[in-house]
């Protein structure tokens, strides 16, 4: 996909862009929202391109060298101006005010600021999902611990209202809705409602603008962790209103890490009243007259109270001008960026899941199969300016793959079986007569003739055969050699091993955890991806997953190397090619001739 820049550059997304990230460039990155991912200066010959990316990693270097080499001066003068610069340009991204705007650390200190602050009454009660982030829930707990009047209530799996991913999001609706007029019928009062943009794990948009909405209507606090929001969706506050909202922009906004921008409406500001820890700009309701250590800089009383907190290195927080200049000059812009990332995350993982003859996770609509996601829609939605429109779980840039892998003795409340040949049906249609939600023919109906349909729908020279690293469309199953069976008590030692493996063995990183019974990797889409690296990724988990049925994965630390007794050529790929990473020389299945070539 090429971008026009402002200055009339053409900038391709893809490969092109690995050169712009510091992450090494033999290492194949597909887990992008773990943590920051800066850009940084290359030897690019254009000193407009340049000074954009020194923006973003020099410019981190040159706030620091600025605050060691006048101290004083920085923190007494300079700072608040470069960091107001800040908050008015992301006031802007989010369409916000700007003194609703603040920076923290990150989303977990954002969402902590909010919790600790309240103040809670007897039989008050925390609504909250079970796939909160896990540092979200061990905070909730530790507010319970030390406001035992307070209860919580979670909406999912093995609870009262449940539901289970994958499903609608207004199944997620219901569950919440039956949820509250629960807690109301026990005699409680539903203070506060805590949810997420998009879930960590598994990687789901949520729909947070409908919770939002419902929050309102019975006078319940929202409080949004959008840990994984900006940089990666459009997000208008003004239009969504929530409560509390705070969001990562070292995930996904190119920004060094940590800073998050924490928002709160005026009408809600007097519920803040200290930071964490609680520093200089704190004042206390019984005292007229603090000793006030820094000048004052005429802000209203929310942003001076986060204008300064304790000693730390805030610099990062200045650097989101350098980031949005990037993304708006190098990139072509925030919706071309956004569009990207979805297109190639959902894409990616379509056809890893065909490659592994497995699904991803996605909206189920009992007895059609699955959903479309209407990713496309989504944005001519936006443009329209119908907000609040979302395409479902897939409309973000992140995305759920099942693996090939049966658990025994783990219980399960999904639709989606695995047999012999691929994936079983899901919502009552035959594999054989399902499409996926971005046009990939699902692995039970994946066959040589289904080929040229699939190019057509994904555009022909995403998957010619001149650009395939790995396991071709017609790969055989990883089942042709028997199911992966490994028991419910083994479940954390394979993943370890497996995750471990990938980054020691294969450069690379997936996440892979066990959701609902059954064992899935969650992929990322970033603007120097291609869909040949999925490709690539595919053959990796099969090599991965070989080992795992062999037992490897249970041997511990001296366990002998078993790719010996692999068999790449049925994989589609080599051991050094499988370590090198997409674009190493591999075999491929060749339809014609009905035999693995070298490729």
């Amino acid at each position: 996909m090429s971008t026009m820049g402002s200055f009339g550059e053409v900038t391709e997304f893809g490969h092109g862009f690995r050169s712009h990230f510091l992450h090494d460039l033999k290492y194949t990155n597909l887990n992008h929202d773990e943590a920051a991912r800066d850009p940084h200066v290359t030897s690019m010959s254009d000193s407009y391109a340049m000074s954009l990316i020194l923006n973003i990693r020099n410019a981190l270097r040159g706030y620091q060298k600025l605050a060691e080499s006048a101290p004083d001066r920085f923190l007494r003068y300079q700072y608040v101006d470069l960091l107001n610069k800040s908050r008015e340009r992301i006031s802007t991204l989010l369409n916000a005010p700007v003194d609703d705007c603040v920076f923290v650390s990150n989303a977990t200190t954002g969402i902590n600021t909010v919790l600790r602050n309240l103040q809670y009454k007897e039989k008050d009660c925390i609504i909250y999902f079970d796939t909160v982030y896990g540092a979200i829930e061990k905070t909730l707990l530790s507010i319970v611990e030390t406001n035992p009047q307070v209860q919580l209530r979670k909406v999912g799996h093995g609870q009262d209202f449940a539901y289970s991913l994958p499903c609608t999001h207004s199944e997620i609706l219901n569950a919440l809705s039956q949820t509250i007029s629960r807690v109301i019928y026990d005699g409680l009062t539903p203070k506060v409602c805590v949810f997420e943009t998009i879930v960590s794990i598994p990687g789901v948009r949520f729909p947070f603008e409908r919770i939002t909405k419902m929050c309102k209507e019975y006078g319940i606090l929202s409080v949004i962790d959008g840990a994984h929001g900006v940089g990666q969706i459009a997000l208008n506050l003004t239009q969504l209103d929530p409560d509390f909202f705070v969001s990562n922009c070292h995930k996904w906004l190119y920004t060094p890490r940590g800073c998050a921008v924490f928002y709160v409406p005026a009408r809600n500001q007097h519920l803040i009243r200290t930071t964490f820890p609680t520093s200089h700009g704190y004042v206390p309701v019984s005292t007229a007259n603090v000793r006030q250590v820094l000048p004052d800089t005429g802000k209203s009383p929310f942003v001076s109270l986060f204008q300064f907190v304790a000693t730390a290195d805030n610099t990062p927080y200045y650097c989101v001008p350098a980031a949005l200049n990037f993304r708006q000059n190098l990139c072509g812009g925030e919706e071309a960026i956004y569009n990207y990332i979805r297109d190639i995350a959902q894409r990616g993982a379509d056809l890893l899941a065909m490659l592994l003859g497995t699904e991803v996770m996605d909206d189920l609509d009992a007895g059609f199969g699955l959903k479309t996601m209407g990713s496309y829609e989504a944005s001519v939605h936006r443009e329209g300016g119908t907000y609040g429109w979302t395409g479902g779980l897939r409309d973000c840039a992140m995305a759920n793959v099942l693996l090939p892998v049966t658990i025994v003795g783990a219980t399960t409340r999904g639709s989606i079986s695995m047999g012999p040949g691929g994936a079983g049906s899901a919502g009552g249609l035959s594999p054989a007569l399902r499409q996926s939600s971005y046009g990939f023919p699902s692995a039970g109906a994946t066959t040589a003739s289904t080929t040229a349909s699939l190019r057509a729908a994904s555009g022909s020279s995403l998957l010619d055969a001149s650009v395939r690293s790995s396991s071709p469309l017609s790969s055989p199953s990883l089942y042709a050699s028997g199911p992966i069976i490994i028991q419910e008590e083994d479940v954390m030692k394979h993943v370890e091993w497996m995750q471990k493996t990938l980054l020691d063995e294969y450069n690379t990183f997936v996440a892979i955890y066990q959701y609902d019974g059954r064992l899935w990797t969650r992929i990322s889409g970033q603007i120097y991806l291609e869909l040949k690296d999925f490709e690539w990724l595919g053959g990796v988990l099969k090599a991965l997953l070989e080992r795992v049925r062999s037992g490897e994965s249970l041997r511990g630390k001296n366990a002998a190397p078993i790719l010996r007794d692999v068999d790449f050529g049925n994989l589609a790929i080599t051991p050094t090619a499988s370590r090198q990473g997409p674009g190493a020389s591999v075999r491929r299945y060749d339809a014609a001739s009905g035999s693995w070539v070298d490729g």
